[in-house]
Parts: C-alpha cells; sequence; structure tokens
C-alpha cells in the first residue's frame, strides 16, 4: 500500500514530495546495477501504478527486470525462470560459477576425454648382446626405459555444485587403463644374455647359457577419486580448493626369453617367463587452486589448476619366476611383499582455454599433467627378489617408484 502527499509551493520555490512506502507482505528488493528490481509479481504491480504505458509493455509479453526500464534488457518473457537480484553476487569465477543468464545455475558437470602418455621407468638394464668374437657381454639390447606406452584416451568425470555465497562442493573421477608397451629382441643365436645383476638372481649368459631372444611388455591402469571443497579469494579471480582423494596404481612387467644348447649332448631347448605386478593404493589429502589466468568469466578465457597432497601409500609386489625345457623340465618359484607401507606424494597441473558455445554450455580444451613419486614398480623389483633353482625364495618391495602422466584434455561443461 502507498500512501502519497504533495506539496506545491509558491513560483521559485523548490516542490518537495514525500513518499512514504508501507509494505504489506514480504517485498524482495535489492541493488541491480543501474536500478532497483522487484520480484515478478510486485513489479507488475508497480509498472501498472506509475506508468501505464509501461504496464501496456507488459501485456506484449514482457515483464520489468530492472528500475531503468528505457534499457531493452530491461525486459524479458515472463515464462523465464524467475531471476532473484538479490543473489547476483552469486556470479562468481572458479569452477563452479553460476555462469548462466540467471544465478540460480548451481550444478556444474565435465565430461573431458584426456590422451595421456606415461614416462617410461627408470634406467635399469634387462639384456645385453654378447660379443661373439670374446664371448662376452657386449652393449645394452633391452632397457626398462625403453619401454614408452603408446597413447591412451581416459574419461574423467566432474560433478559440482556451487551455492550463491560461492562455496563448492566437488567429485572427480579419472579411470585410465590400459597403458600399454610392447618390446621384442630379434633372432640372434647366443646373441643376448640377462644384464648384470640378473633377473630375479639369474644370470644367463656366455660362455654356455646365452639367449636366442627376448620380449618385454608393460602394462599400467591408474584409477583416481576426488572429492573437494573450494572457496572463492581474490575478487572471485581464484579458488582455493582442499580435499580427500584416493589413487591406485597397477602395474605388471612380463618379459620371456628362449635358448637352445646343442652341447653337451643332449640338446636342449627352452625358455624362462619372468612376471612382477605391483599394486599401489595411496590415500591422502590435498589442497590447490583453480584460477583465471587470461580473460574474463562468460567470455573465451584461459584457466589454470594446480594441486598437490601427501598420501600414505598401501603398495605390495608379486614376482614369479617359470623355467621350462625340453626334454622336459619344469621349475617354478614365486613371492610376495606387502609391506612397509610408504609415503607418497602426488600433484597436478592442468591449463585449459574455455570457449562458449551457448548461454549454459562451454568447450574445454588444454593440458593436463599428473605426477606420482613414492611408487612401487615392477622394473625396481627385478634387483630385489631371488628367485632361482638353487635359494629358497626371497625379497623386499621397493617403492622410490616415479610416475608421470600427460596429455591433451577435451570436453564439455553444462551448467544449469
Amino acid at each position: 500500500m502507498k500512501m502519497g502527499r504533495f506539496m506545491r509551493v509558491s513560483r521559485g520555490m523548490r516542490a518537495v514530495a514525500i513518499v512514504l512506502v508501507l509494505p504489506i507482505g514480504r517485498i524482495m528488493a535489492a541493488g541491480w546495477e543501474d536500478g532497483i528490481a522487484l520480484n515478478n509479481s510486485h513489479a507488475a504491480a508497480e509498472t501498472e501504478a506509475l506508468n501505464p504505458e509501461l504496464s501496456a509493455a507488459q501485456d506484449g509479453g514482457l515483464t520489468p527486470l530492472q528500475g531503468d526500464s528505457s534499457e531493452p534488457h530491461a525486459w524479458r518473457h515472463p515464462e523465464a525462470p524467475d531471476c532473484d537480484p538479490a543473489l547476483a553476487h552469486c556470479e562468481q569465477y572458479g569452477s563452479a560459477e553460476c555462469r548462466s543468464a540467471c544465478c540460480d545455475a548451481n550444478w556444474t558437470f565435465r565430461a573431458d576425454a584426456l590422451l595421456l602418455w606415461r614416462n617410461a621407468p627408470p634406467s635399469r638394464s634387462i639384456y645385453s648382446t654378447v660379443d661373439p668374437e670374446t664371448d662376452s657381454l657386449g652393449s645394452t639390447a633391452l632397457n626398462a626405459n625403453q619401454l614408452n606406452s603408446d597413447v591412451l584416451v581416459a574419461p574423467r568425470l566432474s560433478l559440482l555444485r556451487t551455492d550463491c555465497d560461492g562455496r563448492t562442493l566437488e567429485a572427480t573421477y579419472i579411470y585410465a587403463g590400459n597403458f600399454y608397451s610392447d618390446r621384442t629382441l630379434p633372432y640372434s643365436p647366443d646373441g643376448y644374455a640377462t644384464s648384470p645383476p640378473g633377473i630375479y638372481g639369474n644370470n644367463w649368459g656366455p660362455p654356455s647359457t646365452s639367449l636366442d631372444s627376448a620380449t618385454a611388455k608393460l602394462l599400467g591402469q591408474l584409477q583416481s577419486l576426488e572429492f573437494n571443497a573450494r572457496h572463492c579469494l581474490w575478487a572471485d579471480t581464484c579458488q582455493f580448493l582442499i580435499g580427500a582423494r584416493w589413487l591406485q596404481w597397477n602395474e605388471s612387467l612380463q618379459m620371456s626369453d628362449s635358448f637352445y644348447h646343442s652341447e653337451p649332448l643332449p640338446p636342449v631347448s627352452g625358455t624362462d617367463f619372468y612376471q612382477t605386478q605391483c599394486f599401489n593404493n595411496l590415500w591422502g589429502g590435498q589442497i590447490g587452486l583453480d584460477t583465471l589466468l587470461l580473460g574474463r568469466v562468460g567470455q573465451a578465457r584461459v584457466e589454470g589448476l594446480v594441486k598437490g597432497g601427501a598420501y600414505y601409500n598401501a603398495a605390495g609386489q608379486t614376482s614369479a619366476y617359470t623355467y621350462s625345457t625340453e626334454p622336459p623340465f619344469t621349475f617354478s618359484s614365486s613371492n610376495r611383499n606387502t609391506g612397509p607401507a610408504s609415503a607418497a606424494f602426488v600433484g597436478e597441473v592442468g591449463m585449459t582455454a574455455v570457449i562458449p558455445i551457448a548461454c549454459n554450455w562451454d568447450f574445454r580444451c588444454g593440458y593436463f599433467g599428473l605426477w606420482l613419486t613414492g611408487l612401487a614398480q615392477p622394473t625396481n623389483q627385478l634387483s630385489h627378489q631371488t628367485l632361482t633353482q638353487v635359494d629358497a625364495p626371497s625379497g623386499t618391495l621397493n617403492t622410490t617408484g616415479t610416475l608421470i602422466l600427460q596429455g591433451l584434455s577435451l570436453g564439455l561443461e553444462g551448467r544449469w
């Protein structure tokens, strides 16, 4: 209800108008750029009472959003979502900012395809050549650092929930498997030998146990699940995040070689088969920053991300060795270690170009990098196990491995 009294004064004096507004019920009003906005029902009533011409515009299908009705953007269709201007401050930067036409876009979903490469394991000579003239070891024929994997496409899914105070909860899952690497040495009679200190304590080479061929295959698999809380910093151009994360890195190395000896009689041919499987379960916490590097929110821009955390690694390894010959003879032995547990570190970096393609859809492309240390890796176990025909099985767990995954990310972000 409004009560107004207008006073007229003589010419030359200033007119004074006193307006008393007595709201009945609850009228929502808040500052909105160049005017004051009410909710839809009160805005319509105020417009009709103060300006019949604007009321006529409403009859044509428009509803006022701002006090300054002279601007084109002060009107919208009555079926559009109700945008409470009191929530205007929720449009802020971050991974889950409310960036649609209204302030009710509180959910964000991202789906990315990661094109990843993994680094090769640390240097460790596995097989060496044999010099036939001197019957001694020559150069390295196969090193662990040659086991580079092919590119792998991995999905990454993220779901974020943001309130209008800028607080965000995030859940992200990554699955990458299997990274695959395969190396084969060409057939060469008595041309190869195991490199010192051997494989699981086995030394095959000159003068009478040289090898003819060898193969190695390395597989790897990654899973990651994280939950983070985000909070806006620095005029909403940066988000600080803190949360918990679980990562699993499983890796398997399989190697085999063949041999043939004509002397002493009778001739003997056979194969050696080696297999080591390592598993790493990392549990810990992380902190990080998600920042706006270039551009503005709602426009084409570049975002940067950095995370780091300390983890408890419940790691283990299983190694097995099988020896078989013709005439028939078979030997097999294995060893397993599951401790002690170790500490690990995980760091993640990213740089993403964001291109809006609709009012609530963005295309995202950029760089992704993940660094893990303190891992159990198969090639690091070859010198720490004893699996021979004369010794009892024994060994220790080595957790000094390092893994780097990096590549490109392509995906879409939707908000509602």
